[in-house]
């Protein structure tokens, strides 16, 4: 029979060109494999799911190191992954040096740690979306985070269903200890426990989890229909069938079938849109048409969490509270862009008038993504191929000014609108002054367009860019419109 390093080259040697390079070296009691994959590749991102995704008693996780026990047929075994080295490839131990079981776990490490991925193709896909065309350039090698097994990973997320990173870990921490076999751990030689099986818990009373009685009954709803192969959790099956025999299952939802698709078996275009994190997203950039990118929509939603998960996850009021800025240069000068987490706060002028518009003290962060897309939008924008704008707007004023604000952005491309004239589309005829002051208050230059208002007699007035500056807006403005304008991108 041929030897383990054998067996495993000649696996690889059947599988895509990108899987191919492979070392292994074997030790007392077990083997060494050198796993390759395509760079870039984010470990930090992908180590920290794991960290914060970690099975208590069963997997351990360093900021360098993945490791876990685990049964295979009738096999306790040990796996240990580590960070990359100045290679592009993980070392992963396995314990024991048994043939079957190592090509086995390294099929499973692949499949968790993503090493199969082409990042330049998923780039490009999302490339056709300009946010995550920007969130791709800010977090470069993301990759899609897996469970070592299917129906682990599935219990797990019904575990997690609406609770906290912490109250989810102690949940699977209650299941894993009170209905979980017991081993002796081979890298240890300590006593540990494997997460319990579907028979296990399909019979079990769960009284030990304390959670609701619903999501005791999805556990054991769930684990029968996977006995009775009601469900399957094979890769190689249709995801939309999966989707349907989950939400014929009680207690689970479209969150659980999309992320149960998404973290169990790998589906590149599982979604799943009710997410906190996702909806808010969503609800800012209603525009983000993820169809466009089928069938990698998995890869949106991870660079998605990536981006905003920290920012979007607490109270609107406290995520409000934090303002980000970058500076860049226009042909009309220095321009300081400020954002929030939701949406863009304020574009000013570099030697406007101190205090025109008030503000929290802001932190630099050259790569936020709204930031970065405001830059991009603003350079389409001089280079005369927009004339609107897309961008999540979140101006802070009263209530009158922020009508008047959004009168100013019905001003078309390339015209002028009086003071009188705003202020009858704002229904307060009579509150030219009022107006002109909100005006003056427009914490949004070029976005909101109130260098497109003017004087009675066409006159120019006031402007926080100065009236040099207005002059060259309009001028441009009226140039790029004619003869036919553009419609804006």
């Amino acid at each position: 029979m041929p030897s383990l390093p054998a067996r495993l080259a000649d696996y690889y040697a059947s599988q895509p060109l990108t899987m191919r390079a492979l070392s292994t070296t074997r030790s007392n009691d077990g083997i060494e494999v050198n796993l390759p994959f395509q760079s870039p590749y984010d470990w930090r991102a992908i180590i920290g799911f794991y960290q914060s995704h970690s099975i208590p008693g069963v997997e351990r996780v360093t900021d360098h190191v993945f490791a876990r026990v685990f049964r295979l047929e009738n096999t306790i075994g040990f796996v240990q992954v580590h960070a990359p080295d100045a290679k592009p490839r993980l070392k992963v131990r396995i314990v024991p040096a048994d043939a079957q079981i190592s090509l086995e776990v390294v099929k499973r490490i692949r499949k968790m740690f993503d090493l199969d991925c082409d990042p330049t193709l998923v780039e490009k896909r999302l490339g056709q979306l300009p946010l995550l065309e920007t969130l791709c350039r800010r977090f470069p090698g993301l990759r899609l985070a897996r469970g070592w097994d299917p129906f682990e990973t599935a219990i797990c997320a019904i575990l997690g269903q609406l609770v906290s990173a912490e109250h989810r870990a102690n949940l699977i921490g209650q299941l894993v200890s009170h209905y979980g076999a017991e081993i002796i751990d081979p890298s240890t030689a300590e006593r540990t426990r494997l997460f319990p099986n579907a028979a296990v818990l399909a019979r079990s009373d769960l009284g030990a989890v304390r959670t609701t009685a619903a999501r005791r009954e999805a556990i054991r709803d769930f684990s029968g229909r996977v006995l009775s192969g009601a469900i399957s959790l094979d890769d190689g099956q249709d995801p939309a069938a999966l989707r349907q025999a989950l939400l014929a299952t009680k207690g689970l939802g479209l969150w659980s079938a999309e992320y149960i698709c998404l973290r169990a078996i790998g589906d590149t275009d599982a979604f799943p849109k009710t997410d906190l994190i996702l909806k808010r997203v969503l609800d800012l950039h209603p525009d983000l048409n993820l169809e466009r990118i089928r069938p990698w929509r998995s890869y949106a939603a991870t660079y998605l969490w990536k981006a905003f998960a920290q920012a979007l996850s607490g109270k609107k009021r406290e995520t409000r509270m934090r303002l980000f800025y970058k500076e860049i240069e226009s042909p009309v000068g220095k321009l300081k862009l400020v954002a929030s987490a939701n949406a863009l706060v304020a574009v000013l002028w570099e030697y406007e008038r101190p205090n025109r518009v008030k503000l929290v003290p802001l932190k630099l962060d050259r790569q936020h993504p709204i930031l970065l897309e405001t830059e991009r939008q603003l350079g389409e924008y001089f280079a005369g191929g927009r004339t609107g704008f897309d961008l999540p707007l979140e101006p802070n004023g009263s209530e009158f000014q922020k009508k008047v604000w959004r009168a100013l952005r019905e001003i078309p491309f390339g015209e002028t609108r009086s003071y009188r004239d705003l202020a009858k589309t704002v229904g307060s005829a009579k509150a030219v002054r009022a107006v002109g002051a909100a005006n003056g208050k427009n914490p949004l230059s070029i976005i909101v367009p109130c260098h497109r208002v003017v004087g009675a007699n066409g006159a120019l007035t006031g402007f926080a860019g100065g009236l040099d500056v207005k002059e060259k807006l309009l001028a441009f403005e009226a140039g790029a419109a004619s003869p036919k304008e553009r419609g804006h991108s």
